[in-house]
């Protein structure tokens, strides 16, 4: 989470799809884990969605290191 520096908002990351999206904006139908975009989808639904977005960012994080220790050392 960051803090907007002209706006004052903060900057939060969707829980279900990763958006990055501004909150609290006024009148907006975002909450504090969910973009407007979600907060419109069934709580069961949502929930899946958390899981698996959870769960592709664990399988690129593994990758990434994989691929670290794999690459040759810098000279």
């Amino acid at each position: 989470m960051t803090i907007s520096p002209t706006s004052g908002l903060r900057q939060r990351t969707c829980r279900a799809c990763g958006r990055k999206f501004d909150y609290p904006v006024k009148g907006g139908a975002a909450t504090r884990h969910h973009c407007e975009d979600c907060v419109a989808v069934s709580a069961e639904t949502r929930k899946i969605l958390e899981r698996l977005s959870s769960r592709v960012t664990q399988l690129e994080n593994q990758l990434r290191r994989q691929q670290e220790k794999s690459a040759p050392p810098a000279a």
